[in-house]
């Protein structure tokens, strides 16, 4: 019988291992090929699109795919992509990395989690454990080109362009090409070339995220065709309006080489479009503003023969470009990212939380309520009833009791809710919407995983370091987000008890609202109206002129105010804000605003004055577990034109003359920094500044022009009158008479001679005073 028993054990033992050894060999076997940047390139430190194959030949697959990238800077978030793979499917996943380094890619950035990455079993699989990429650095420019035949951009395949030490071309691209999915993939491009009617070829989702990437600070090339509409979407933004078609000679384009008539088009300027080049009398080429970026249009098809071909067409376009405002400034070093910069300062000012507050009075009437009982009181409650010896224990007992009672009424807040603290920055283009970026910090009140949500078009990401040079996936560690019906779910994870974490992102808000100003500065006075178009009460409204704020108050919603302030300096200069020095504003003792106000100078044009101001309201909704208490500090900034009206003596300040830095050698490549400080190559460099446009204009005398020269690069000055450059040694200028000095559109040309190994340098500052003619 006992031998019954334990075969009768033996059997069942073995039938469980062969069942879980067969339940083990049913398994998926996936194959994963990926492929990094756009058509293969990225750069080092800018967002990169992700694509990964993934191929499963075994049994189905359920669960989660996990990237896994670490960013060095400000965000340390791996990604939950849920998948549902049969046998002999083929599943592709298109995705943007943020912020990508070659030096953070650890030995596996894909992961596989049968039953999801939160209690699943992790999968093995086969294949690429990273992707596909070739790094670039930073300064190097990218020209990525969008056309059906290599052969009609052969001829751009050397262009070079930014002022940068290396371009690279990328392409062509043709709509059967996975391009970015969205516009944070496309971040690496500086310049977009759009050959005939691929752009009209591509799909909506593409169209718009090129648009994206235009509208944030790229430039857009185009050539001009028959029918607008091979423009696709930015049809209604092109710079140059046809006129028919009309052949080009070869010496209106002898720089390209060509030897015969080209195809080409007579054109006019539409409205607020600027030309980069004409001959006898006819446009070549324009552009215009498209947000932050620009879009430049030639009057003909640089895709067409015989330019597609010719020898010298890409020295002729790069000729082109030099024209846009700002083409010859760099890549600025660690100012060159301000996502980066908001980052760190969203995160400086929300992650100071309020230490614990009792009132002193509070504390002193405490103490002396306990001197009193642990004393007299004490001692004649005790020898009434003859237990004096009890004082020993009832003493200390007492102490802990009040320092327990006083931590608890200091923390009830942080005992029973997570805290949370938000800043947010909106910029306002006028038309009622906002496209902000927002950072919150929450301090926990219990450990763990905590989730958050916000929900689309809202992104959220996870700031914090995450082991970058561990050469393991520190990412998934940190925090993992993952799409829900809600929105980005966030998890960070492993939060340790009463510590603080912080989340950032940014939105667009449709339909919000707006300042509506309608002001004129005259005689040193700012006068008009300005309405408060939101639904939300502005605090601390004001006027942003050259890196000053001029307060105005606060507005309700809806509220229309009388304005009349002085102006100091008779008008209103171009918002900056240069890195390092900030702007006073808002509370002194919580720098949410005043940081929110900084970071909008990386933003900002550099071309108008702005409007500021900032409200409680939690425009950038993040919701997060366990019933925090909410602190937020929404900043709006929204530029405006305001009516100028020239009067009098005036003086322009430093901060508000400035210009592009642009080499005169082939060769030369120039970083530049904020607060006027250069990296030069080799070489000579011509800067030339120029004063705002309101006093580029008749009536304005120039009174008086001094210029400070630092130790460093050789630096002179342009003599109009005699045409001759006059050299300025280290120290103050006073040069008169300043007419001599400054152009019909009020520009300046200095040239800047550095070393034969090149170095740092920089630039001339100067102050300038006029008269306007009343």
């Amino acid at each position: 019988m006992k031998a019954v028993k334990w075969g009768t054990a033996l059997f069942i033992f073995s039938l469980a291992v062969l069942m879980g050894a067969g339940s083990a060999a049913a398994a998926p076997e996936l194959t994963v090929k990926a492929a990094g940047g756009i058509d293969g390139k990225a750069k080092e430190g800018r967002a990169m699109p992700v694509v990964v194959e993934i191929r499963n030949e075994g049994d189905p697959f359920s669960g989660d795919l996990v990237i896994d990238f670490s960013d060095i800077y400000e965000s340390g978030t791996a990604r939950a992509i849920g998948l549902e793979i049969g046998t002999g499917e083929t599943e592709t996943v298109r995705l943007t990395v943020d912020s990508a380094n070659s030096y953070s890619f650890s030995e596996k950035q894909f992961r596989f989690f049968e039953g999801g990455w939160r209690n699943g079993r992790e999968v093995g699989y086969k294949g690429d454990r990273r992707p596909n990429v070739n790094f670039y650095y930073m300064e190097t420019s990218f020209a990525v080109a969008l056309a059906e035949s290599a052969d009609r951009v052969a001829g751009l395949r050397d262009l070079n362009f930014g002022n940068t030490p290396e371009s690279e071309m990328i392409g062509p691209l043709d709509r059967n090409d996975l391009l970015p999915a969205d516009t944070a993939g496309w971040e690496a491009a500086d310049l977009i070339i759009a050959d005939d009617g691929v752009l009209a070829g591509l799909s909506q989702a593409d169209q718009e995220a090129i648009a994206g990437r235009i509208r944030s600070g790229a430039t857009l090339l185009i050539g001009m065709t028959d029918d607008p509409a091979d423009a696709g979407l930015f049809r209604s933004a092109l710079p140059l309006e046809q006129q028919g078609r009309a052949e080009l000679p070869p010496q209106a384009l002898r720089e390209t080489g060509v030897e015969t008539d080209v195809p080409a088009f007579r054109v006019s300027l539409a409205d607020r479009a600027k030309s980069l080049g004409e001959w006898d009398g006819r446009v070549l080429a324009a552009f215009s503003e498209y947000g932050a970026g620009n879009i430049v249009q030639t009057a003909f098809s640089f895709g067409d023969e015989p330019l597609a071909s010719a020898p010298d067409t890409a020295r002729f376009i790069g000729v082109i470009l030099t024209g846009l405002p700002g083409s010859n400034s760099t890549h600025s070093g660690m100012y060159g990212n301000p996502e980066s910069e908001f980052v760190q300062l969203a995160q400086s000012a929300t992650e100071r939380f309020e230490t614990f507050r009792i009132p002193a009075a509070a504390i002193i009437v405490i103490v002396v309520l306990y001197i009193i009982l642990v004393g007299p009181v004490l001692y004649y409650v005790l020898k009434k009833k003859d237990r004096r010896e009890q004082a020993w224990w009832i003493i200390p007992a007492a102490a802990v009791l009040i320092s327990a009672g006083i931590f608890a009424y200091g923390a009830k807040d942080r005992l029973f809710n997570p805290q949370f603290r938000q800043a947010a920055l909106f910029l306002s283009d006028g038309s009622g919407t906002l496209t902000g970026m927002y950072a919150g910090s929450v301090l926990t009140n219990r450990g763990g995983d905590l989730e958050a949500v916000a929900s689309s078009p809202m992104t959220l990401s996870a700031a914090g370091e995450s082991a970058v040079f561990s050469g393991g996936s520190g990412s998934f560690g940190h925090a993992v987000a993952e799409q829900s019906p809600q929105g980005t779910l966030l998890t960070l994870r492993d939060v340790p008890y009463w510590s603080v974490r912080t989340v950032h992102g940014d939105t667009r808000l449709e339909d919000a609202g707006s300042l509506e100003a309608d002001l004129a500065v005259s005689g040193g006075r700012l006068t008009g109206t300005l309405k408060n178009g939101f639904s939300f009460r502005l605090r601390d409204v004001a006027v942003w002129s050259g890196t000053g704020l001029i307060p105005l108050g606060d507005l309700e919603a809806g509220e229309t105010a009388e304005i009349d302030v002085e102006v100091q300096g008779s008008v209103l200069f171009p918002a900056v804000s240069l890195a390092g020095t900030g702007i006073g504003y808002g509370n002194g003792e919580d720098q949410r605003a005043g940081n929110m106000v900084q970071a909008a100078g990386y933003y900002l044009d550099g071309k108008r004055p702005a409007l500021v101001g900032h409200t409680a309201s939690p425009l950038a909704k993040v919701s997060l577990e366990g019933n925090p208490e909410y602190s937020s500090v929404s900043v709006i900034v929204q530029p405006f034109d305001p009516e100028i009206r020239l009067s009098g003596p005036f003086r322009i300040p430093p901060s508000s003359i400035s210009g592009p830095v642009t080499p005169e050698g082939p060769d030369g490549y120039v970083e530049q920094y904020p607060e006027g400080d250069l990296f030069l190559s080799p070489g000579t460099f011509l800067y030339e500044p120029s004063v705002p446009e309101v006093y580029a204009q008749p009536g304005i005398g120039w009174t008086s022009f001094e210029v400070r020269i630092s130790e460093g690069a050789g630096i002179s000055v342009l003599n109009r009158s005699s045409g001759e450059f006059e050299e300025l040694i280290a120290g103050k200028h006073e040069l008169d008479p300043a007419k001599d000095y400054i152009g019909r559109d009020g520009a300046f040309q200095f040239r800047i001679e550095s070393s034969s190994d090149g170095g740092p340098a920089t630039l001339p500052e100067i102050e300038l005073e006029g008269m306007a003619s009343p």
